[in-house]
């Protein structure tokens, strides 16, 4: 279905597919097409037939930043409104905090606020022609949307500074081997690449890789005694799941489990 003109929303074998949809502008991000995207991954999100989101864009290219000609008439108090109620922090921000596993499929230009998104995504999945980039600095910006905290845990302090300091951008191979991005397949083998892996993921207890995604989410925002402590909490947890249960036994009778995501 389509909720509104720049973002499509399909739900297809427990696999939510939103699709940013304004190839004309290279999906640039305005203000209609950040709201509809929040609204699709809240559907996603409380979904209870959702398993794996996969977020792609339409036309050939992932997402190119934001909509510079909606920003540029924009106050200082007016882009700090827009930050609060559409900023890409606040959309990076709830795909982490999802129980359900996020993936992005890139083709394309993946540049700006485009890059901070899938920075927020658990997995992501390019085509050799993939191009992404913290470009904010070649239009007087500072990125807005997460890169300042997220790259450098992805890609290194160093290698984090480098780009956003020159607005350099790289290719799809050069971002896997830096961490960015998980598999570059050719881009006929995109959507299959992306489904093999959330198939993978939907036979796993949904309730048991949300709580994966939880812990290793927080090893990011703390240090390792604390997050060494909130692992444990969360594998006593597991113990208190009908799933776990289920794991174990099928494990011993030699068969494939059937988790409820209980």
């Amino acid at each position: 279905m389509s909720l509104g003109e720049s973002v499509k929303y399909v739900v297809e074998d427990s696999v939510a597919w939103i699709t940013l949809n304004r190839p004309d502008k290279r999906n640039a991000l305005n203000t209609q097409m950040r709201k509809e995207l929040l609204e699709a991954l809240r559907l996603a999100e409380h979904d209870g037939h959702v398993r794996v989101v996969v977020l792609e864009g339409a036309g050939g290219n992932f997402c190119a930043g934001a909509d510079l000609n909606e920003l540029y008439s924009l106050t200082g108090l007016g882009i700090r409104q827009y930050h609060r109620e559409v900023g890409t922090q606040l959309i990076a921000q709830y795909m982490q905090d999802m129980t359900k596993v996020v993936i992005a499929a890139v083709d394309g230009y993946c540049l700006g606020g485009g890059c901070e998104i899938i920075q927020g995504c658990d997995l992501v999945i390019a085509t050799s022609r993939a191009v992404f980039g913290q470009t904010e600095v070649r239009v007087g910006l500072v990125p807005g949307g997460g890169a300042t905290q997220r790259l450098p845990r992805y890609i290194g302090l160093r290698k984090a500074k480098e780009l956003m300091f020159t607005g350099r951008m790289i290719n799809a191979q050069e971002a896997e081997r830096l961490g960015l991005v998980n598999t570059v397949v050719e881009p006929d083998k995109l959507r299959e690449e992306v489904l093999k892996l959330a198939e993978e993921i939907k036979t796993k207890s949904p309730v048991i890789v949300a709580l994966i995604k939880r812990a290793i989410n927080t090893s990011q925002e703390t240090h390792l005694s604390a997050g060494l402590e909130f692992e444990k909490e969360i594998h006593y947890f597991t113990w208190l799941t009908e799933d776990r249960a289920e794991g174990i036994k099928a494990f011993l009778e030699k068969r494939k489990p059937e988790f409820k995501g209980k």
